[in-house]
């Protein structure tokens, strides 16, 4: 099955993604791009083959490396981006003489960031695809382990209210032994930040080998999880190793979960309401 576009406008977002996958020459390209958006976005190809010391068939590579048709596309992709929004500072760890103003300042910007980059990696139609593939499937699956067990839980309460057998699995055996039994009536949804988390991957593998159709949710757009899914769903939380689990990434994840959950209720429109209200009715003498 062939897949849908991976990408938004995002520009920045995507190549921080494909990163860790490009080769040493790319990676050159790549930071400069990252370093010089705005300059990256007026050079001819040759122009910036030369700030990179690289040939032009190196650009064109790099371009296609991090999901755009070519050179052109990733310009235009920079272009609206930037135009979008200013530049924030680089948001790395805060002087030690920091005050809680510039504290709760940049917080929320690193958070906002997330959400607002998330946001540009979507793709309409990628999106509107998996809303599809959920409305038609008779169970679904959220899967992820950690930080990311957490996100598939919250999934699970979220579609539940609006009456679909939702299912969350975080414990590794368990995940395994649903997923050998999954059907083409089935979906997966994986949650991975770094896309290479083994039991994610292998639950996504396994779900897609017994015909289920497969969605992952993850911030890498080249790694192991991507290549079992029929739907890819691009997260932009940037995390170092230090920083797992990290709200950041989490609040992304959420954003992602949101974004599903309402493609889903505009495609079923106001029999939505009616299923909320019945949901709510039930456990409406659980409160005082």
């Amino acid at each position: 099955m062939a897949k849908e576009p991976l990408i938004g406008s995002g520009g920045l977002a995507l190549i921080r993604s494909a990163y860790p996958n490009l080769t040493p020459t790319e990676k050159r390209v790549a930071d400069y791009c990252l370093q010089h958006p705005e300059e990256t976005m007026y050079l001819s190809v040759t122009q910036l083959g030369e700030r990179c010391g690289v040939g032009e068939s190196t650009i064109i590579r790099f371009s296609q490396a991090v999901g755009f048709t070519g050179y052109q596309a990733l310009k235009l992709s920079l272009a609206i981006e930037l135009a979008g929004k200013q530049q924030r500072e680089p948001m790395g760890t805060l002087p030690s003489d920091a005050s809680m103003e510039t504290l709760i300042e940049r917080v929320t910007a690193m958070n906002v960031s997330a959400l607002q980059d998330t946001s540009r990696m979507v793709h309409p139609r990628t999106l509107e695809k998996a809303a599809d593939a959920i409305i038609k499937a008779k169970r679904l699956f959220f899967v992820g382990v950690g930080a990311s067990g957490i996100t598939a839980k919250d999934a699970q309460s979220r579609f539940l209210r609006i009456g679909m057998l939702a299912f969350c699995l975080s414990d590794a055996h368990h995940q395994l032994m649903v997923m050998a039994h999954l059907t083409k009536q089935d979906v997966c949804v994986a949650f991975s930040h770094s896309g290479s988390t083994k039991d994610a991957v292998d639950c996504v593998r396994l779900a897609k080998q017994n015909g289920a159709f497969t969605i992952a949710v993850t911030d890498a757009f080249k790694s192991p999880i991507t290549e079992h899914a029929d739907i890819v769903l691009l997260t932009s939380s940037a995390e170092d190793p230090l920083q797992g689990g990290s709200l950041r990434s989490k609040l992304a994840q959420v954003h992602m979960v949101d974004l599903l959950f309402a493609g889903v209720a505009h495609r079923l429109g106001r029999e939505v309401i009616d299923l909320q209200k019945k949901t709510a009715l039930s456990v409406v003498d659980r409160l005082y």
